[in-house]
């Protein structure tokens, strides 16, 4: 991990991040882009090819997974692991069910306007697979869209073998979700996004996937709707104090495992904590199941920075708009931080509780979204029905004045439509 002095390299590492982000998204375009036309060209032909290229597909499957098959698979992760589910899933309900929009009015004289959010018809909830199956990810999709009030709700994972991960297949039993596809990758964006075969067409799409996911989710965008870019894990550690070097290597360590390109880094005010922290993951790294892909991505995207000025380094992290923040030390010094998809605060605060246990939702901008998004909400399911009435009397006031400004942009059409209602009123 390379190790810099924000005080004299301020610049080159916010240009090295940027930098970072820009290569990934570089590097998977051409091949997303050849992915989307053999889809659309080949359909259901070509999901199967290609499942059997990245999944290890053996043999030919139906793409959609059966009630039986799920019940099956579900069986197998035994009482504890339907009761972990159930506690997560009861978490994740608890903190978005308030989140549900109510309906507004808003009222003056001669004008009424009705605002309510209607849910989106036909939501896709895709849960990543390919190094690791992520049944929290399903989780946290369809339970802000079944309080938002979807009607159908579809999942799609990429299977190992063909077979559907038994963790997700009991969570799809416990969400009431029997449309259940065994496809993932790009492919699976532009399968649901277009119709392909008996793969219906959704109205929205969400969920975290690696970077040609995201990059899918971005191309398809207008065609059905998404919830954020939410690509390759990002962590970025603010220590104002001393910290515990083995804490923080394993707080790394959570995100840097999900994906070679994760990015992972910790700011400090201290040399020797950087250094001590260095040592130590050097000496844990060699415990972790997914060794590999950490060490790649620490190595291609971790940083470790040091610090004189909190301000500064607060406006560093604020350009950067990390998906997610820790903060350990000084609590207060979160406040000023606005632009990480979700910011953990304290000793006790890790993303990996945030992940699966406290309720808040995991998929969060990442790649510097977080300036202008948040994480997904049961407010992304809906869209806004806006209901506006007018009377003869504010006609009367104010549509001279509306005709005239048609006319400043030179649009006579408009114009003449507020003044033909305007002789109407006359009558």
């Amino acid at each position: 991990m390379k190790v810099w002095h924000l005080d004299r390299e301020y610049d080159a590492f916010i240009a090295s991040v940027a930098g970072t982000r820009q290569r990934r998204k570089a590097n998977v375009r051409d091949i997303v882009d050849r992915i989307k036309a053999d889809v659309l060209e080949r359909g259901e032909e070509a999901l199967r090819e290609y499942a059997q290229k990245f999944d290890g597909w053996a043999g030919t499957y139906p793409l959609k997974v059966g009630v039986e098959e799920l019940e099956t698979a579900a069986s197998s992760i035994g009482k504890e692991g339907m009761r972990i589910l159930k506690g997560m899933i009861r978490n994740v309900t608890l903190f978005h069910r308030s989140q549900k929009l109510s309906r507004r009015t808003y009222k003056r004289k001669g004008l009424s306007v009705v605002e309510e959010a209607v849910p989106v018809e036909r939501a896709l909830v895709y849960v990543p697979g390919g190094t690791a199956p992520y049944p929290s990810s399903l989780v946290m999709g369809a339970v802000p869209a079944r309080i938002a009030g979807v009607k159908e709700i579809y999942a799609a994972t990429p299977t190992r073998n063909g077979r559907i991960n038994p963790y997700i297949a009991a969570a799809a039993l416990l969400l009431d979700i029997h449309e259940v596809y065994r496809i993932g990758g790009a492919q699976a964006i532009y399968a649901f996004a277009f119709g392909i075969g008996r793969i219906p067409k959704v109205d929205l799409i969400v969920g975290p996937g690696n970077a040609y996911v995201e990059e899918a989710k971005r191309d398809v965008y207008g065609q059905v709707g998404i919830d954020m870019l939410a690509g390759p894990s990002e962590l970025i550690v603010l220590a104002t104090d001393a910290f515990s070097p083995a804490i923080l290597a394993w707080d790394l360590f959570s995100q840097a495992e999900h994906d070679e390109m994760a990015t992972v880094g910790l700011f400090s005010p201290s040399q020797d904590d950087l250094y001590s922290l260095l040592k130590e993951m050097e000496r844990l790294v060699s415990l972790n199941k997914r060794r590999e892909i950490v060490e790649k991505s620490l190595a291609a995207n971790g940083f470790l920075v040091h610090y004189t000025s909190l301000d500064r380094a607060v406006e560093a992290i604020n350009r950067i708009a990390p998906e997610h923040l820790e903060v350990i030390g000084d609590e207060a010094v979160a406040e000023a931080v606005k632009f990480s998809g979700v910011t953990y605060v304290g000793p006790h605060t890790c993303v990996s509780m945030g992940d699966y246990y406290i309720g808040t939702n995991h998929v969060l901008p990442t790649g510097g979204a977080g300036r202008f998004s948040s994480g997904l909400s049961v407010e992304r399911f809906t869209k806004k029905k806006v209901l506006v009435k007018i009377d003869r009397s504010f006609l009367g006031k104010y549509g001279e004045s509306a005709a005239k400004l048609a006319e400043i942009e030179g649009l006579y059409a408009h114009g003449e439509a507020i003044r033909a209602r305007k002789e109407l009123s006359r009558e």
